[in-house]
């Protein structure tokens, strides 16, 4: 049971295995994780950190209560009362030291003044209340402890050093104090609800919150200054200060939660005075007590102040079962280390992480639909530029040709020169349908780059994780999307087109692919017949055939242009498709956030364990 500090340490410790970078060829995918590693490191340092610190200050074999509070609070006049109360042994040998050396003043060293002197010295230094405070600030610099046994039973009380004081000088104390104990008495001597900090400067509420929200048992007492008998007339604390520490019973509630017991009026000035007997006569603290006994008992002190029924309470009450309470409590201060790690880790998820995939996801969606939009326009920009050269190449053709006819050229001169116009035209289409394409490409390319730079700008702007997102920089569009025309096969096929003829139909195999024989088959008017017609009729013939040719060509690249536009349309989107999944910045968030849940989710089985153990420990007390 003791090892529990341990046992949960190394639980934590062997959380950092869930962040090991197993892909130790990724380089980035190693930078990634260690720093993924780090944001969770940097929430198990503290916690190991705490863990540590409750080892080191571990008390398992005598029950410990605190006295914590504000600096002049009384908490060192509480434990010098407990001291006589109890009879605690250390007090009991002072006090019989104090009355000898007392006697022997009186009676051997009255008018040495030399010697009287220096016994005066040890006297005062064993007096009841010695160890009070006289009013200086940081009085009590370190946390004194004094062991007690009572009934059988040991018990320690911490006189702690107080949280209002120079606390740079004492922190470490009352951290190791309130971390030693297993309850707590925060002494106030007002009633009223611990004050809120200022700027830049904690307050009481705050302190109480970090110093003690670990304890499985806190109490207040309202140490009430008395110094009048006749305050006692209406009992020791009035309405008011009822009604006040309701509302401190309140707000420490919510500070503490179940924790919080709740609170004793207790008056440990007047306590102090039914219950001290080694004074030196003549000092406040004698003269204040002899004033005291003139209206009460020393007994009557006692239930006066209360002090009787807190001593009984502590006697009868909170040191009962205290080995179950030992343990219960030093499991609470190890559950709540692994309580603020879990919501260390929340508070990352719902702070941090969640708010990282919620942008990068609006970023990414947006780039994804940039991109989508862009490859849209792409592709009618490829179908629109191919169809707009064979339009101008079908115009020019047309012009040059008419050009020709009217010069009352033959058919067979007009076949031949349609067939190197035809030729020449088509190669020119080929470069042109070419460099219309690459221009498309150049703007495409630049949009696709532009889109995924926005997307890093953004990442990077809000979320500072430029280096984090999973795409490849350097990703090469290279779409490979040629015009459509084989100029080399076209301008050795297009021979075989037929010219003047009557076509019977397109060979199947497409433009690219006619034969140079087609067109000696496919003249369409007989030469025999051109006798019969005149030159005007001739020419006009020879425009009809021109146009009818003309038409059909275009036509046959159009639809091959389309087939090649749409054969390539595919592989443009697959290409697409594959840049979109590389555009991946949400997946490193939901990457660190899996491991951070498989952490919580680890420390879940921890905290169960641990609760087991408080569980039972509390059907113990409840027996």
């Amino acid at each position: 049971m003791k090892n529990i500090y341990l046992d949960v340490k190394a639980s934590i410790e062997n959380l950092q295995n869930i962040f090991k970078n197993t892909d130790n060829e990724n380089e980035r995918l190693k930078k990634f994780n260690q720093e993924a590693l780090e944001v969770f490191q940097k929430l198990e340092r503290e916690s190991l950190k705490e863990l540590e610190s409750l080892k080191n200050n571990e008390e398992w074999e005598n029950f410990t209560i605190a006295f914590y509070g504000e600096t002049g609070a009384g908490k060192s006049t509480f434990i010098e009362c407990l001291r006589m109360f109890f009879k605690e042994q250390s007090k009991v040998v002072q006090q019989e030291r104090f009355k000898r050396l007392y006697s022997n003043y009186q009676n051997n060293y009255q008018n040495d003044e030399c010697k009287k002197q220096a016994i005066l010295n040890e006297l005062h230094s064993l007096q009841d209340g010695a160890i009070i405070g006289d009013g200086r600030s940081d009085f009590t610099l370190k946390t004194r402890s004094y062991s007690f046994q009572y009934n059988h039973q040991n018990f320690t009380l911490l006189d702690v050093p107080g949280i209002e004081g120079d606390e740079k000088k004492v922190i470490d104390q009352i951290s190791n104090a309130t971390q030693k104990a297993h309850a707590i008495f925060y002494v106030t001597k007002t009633p009223n609800p611990p004050q809120k900090g200022e700027e830049k400067k904690e307050g009481t509420i705050e302190k109480i919150q970090k110093q003690l929200d670990s304890q499985t048992e806190v109490w207040t007492i309202f140490n009430k200054p008395i110094n009048n008998p006749r305050a006692f007339k209406d009992g020791l604390i009035d309405g008011s200060e009822k009604e006040s520490l309701k509302i401190l019973n309140k707000e420490m509630k919510n500070i503490l939660g179940k924790h919080y017991k709740g609170y004793k009026a207790v008056s440990a000035q007047v306590a102090f005075y039914g219950l001290s007997s080694a004074l030196i006569p003549g000092t406040d603290f004698d003269k204040n007590k002899q004033k005291f006994l003139k209206d009460f008992k020393a007994r009557e002190l006692l239930y006066q102040s209360h002090f009787q029924q807190l001593g009984e309470f502590i006697a009868e009450e909170l040191i009962k079962n205290s080995r179950a309470k030992i343990i219960q409590s030093n499991c609470n201060k190890a559950l709540k280390v692994v309580e603020q790690l879990q919501k260390a880790i929340e508070i990352t998820i719902e702070k941090r992480i969640d708010p990282m995939i919620k942008e990068a996801q609006e970023y990414q969606h947006e780039a994804r639909y940039n991109l989508d939009r862009s490859t849209d326009k792409f592709i009618l920009n490829l179908t629109n530029s191919a169809f707009y050269e064979i339009d101008q190449f079908k115009s020019d053709l047309r012009e040059k040709m008419y050009a020709h006819i009217n010069k009352n050229i033959e058919d067979e001169e007009c076949k031949e020169i349609f067939k190197n116009e035809l030729i020449q035209g088509i190669e020119t289409l080929h470069e042109d349908i070419k460099w219309r394409f690459r221009e498309c490409e150049k703007r495409f390319d630049g949009e696709i780059k532009e889109a995924i730079k926005q997307l890093e700008y953004r990442i990077k702007d809000s979320l500072a994780m430029l280096e984090r997102i999973s795409i490849d920089r350097d990703f090469n569009l290279n779409f490979d999307t040629d015009s459509g025309i084989d100029g080399t096969k076209l301008a050795t096929s297009i021979g075989g087109l037929g010219l003047l003829g009557i076509f019977n139909a397109w060979n199947p195999m497409g433009w690219l692919a006619l034969t140079a024989g087609i067109i000696a088959g496919l003249v369409g008017i007989a030469s025999s017949i051109w006798k019969f017609f005149s030159s005007r009729y001739q020419r006009s013939q020879q425009r009809k055939e021109v146009d009818k040719n003309l038409h059909q060509i275009c036509e046959k690249i159009v639809q091959d242009v389309k087939s090649r536009l749409e054969s390539r349309k595919k592989d443009i989107w697959e290409k697409i498709e594959k840049l979109k999944a590389n555009l991946r910045p949400v997946d490193n968030y939901k990457r660190m956030k899996r491991q951070l849940k498989e952490a919580h989710e680890r420390l879940r089985y921890i905290s169960h364990s641990i609760h087991l153990i408080i569980s039972k420990q509390g059907a113990c007390n409840e027996e």
